[in-house]
């Protein structure tokens, strides 16, 4: 039976690929248990999800930015549920998940049974973007203050990055994703060299390719900014990191989002993600509140 249920939050779905891939090569295995036999309060938790919104009202939008994870995770008495809850525009999301896995914890008898004898975490990994670490602590903290009763401020008030911390007897901790060395990045910034290493021949024949912007009519005015850095194509939005990605990851996986490309190719393996220092340092992260 599980004695320890760690909730990790991600933006996007290469976040928790990545994730994935990390937990795997360090002996964590995908859980395949069917929903009404996974542990309490997982099992209520996907089945409150499932059975909250009238079927006659739901769409495949709502159905698919529920609260199902994307994958959930297993090693000895630990499972880790894996959710990919979008970007700024999920804040209240977020917060809506947060209180609900705090209702757990209540002794209310007319709530949803208390949690015993099983110890909950609550983990967020987020990119600095070009706001910096400490913003992005300071948001996930005010996301926290919107989720729990104002008593646990204090507490709340304690979290820095690569830390954990204990509010109403749940640990929460915030990991923030970086360009090596410095304030700002994403998790592109740590993936695209990890991917590259001993494999420079093909990175550098897919930025030949993706460079294709500049030279054919197809792209009309090519990548143009039209606000800050947020780059376009035709008018889409386009991130040539994303892009690498995809390019290289076709080589391997034919027809395959980037999403497996990174969980699944060659381009990690266990050798690299064990001998890269920001792998290290993610894992060591969750160890903290791995049993």
């Amino acid at each position: 039976m599980a004695k320890n249920i760690i909730f990790i939050l991600t933006e996007g779905e290469h976040d928790t690929a990545f994730i994935y891939r990390i937990l795997k090569a360090h002996g964590v295995s995908t859980n395949h248990t069917i929903l009404k036999d996974y542990p309490f309060p997982l099992n209520e938790l996907f089945k409150n999800d499932l059975s909250s919104i009238p079927l006659e009202d739901l769409n495949i939008e709502v159905a698919r930015s529920r609260f199902l994870p994307s994958r959930v995770m297993q090693k000895d008495e630990n499972i880790l549920s894996i959710y990919q809850m979008g970007g700024d525009a999920q804040r209240q999301k977020r917060i809506d998940f947060i209180k609900l896995i705090n209702t757990f914890n209540t002794s209310d008898p007319d709530e949803i049974q208390a949690i015993k004898d099983v110890d909950i975490s609550l983990l967020f990994f987020l990119d600095a973007d070009n706001r910096g670490v400490d913003r992005r602590i300071e948001e996930i903290k005010d996301e926290l203050k919107e989720s729990f009763p104002e008593s646990e401020i204090e507490n709340i008030e304690k979290l820095t990055n690569k830390d954990i911390i204990l509010v109403e007897d749940i640990n929460i901790g915030g990991f923030i994703f970086t360009e090596a060395e410095e304030d700002e990045g994403l998790l592109e910034d740590i993936l695209i060299p990890l991917m590259k290493l001993g494999n420079e021949d093909i990175f550098e024949k897919a930025e030949e390719f993706l460079g294709i912007h500049k030279n054919t009519n197809l792209f009309k005015n090519g990548i143009t900014n039209e606000v800050g850095k947020d780059k376009r194509v035709n008018k889409k939005k386009y991130s040539h990191k994303k892009s690498l990605v995809g390019t290289v990851g076709q080589l391997q996986m034919s027809g395959k989002s980037n999403t497996v490309c990174i969980s699944d190719a060659d381009y990690l393996n266990n050798d690299k993600i064990k001998s890269n220092t920001t792998c290290s340092d993610i894992y060591g992260f969750i160890k903290k509140v791995l049993k």
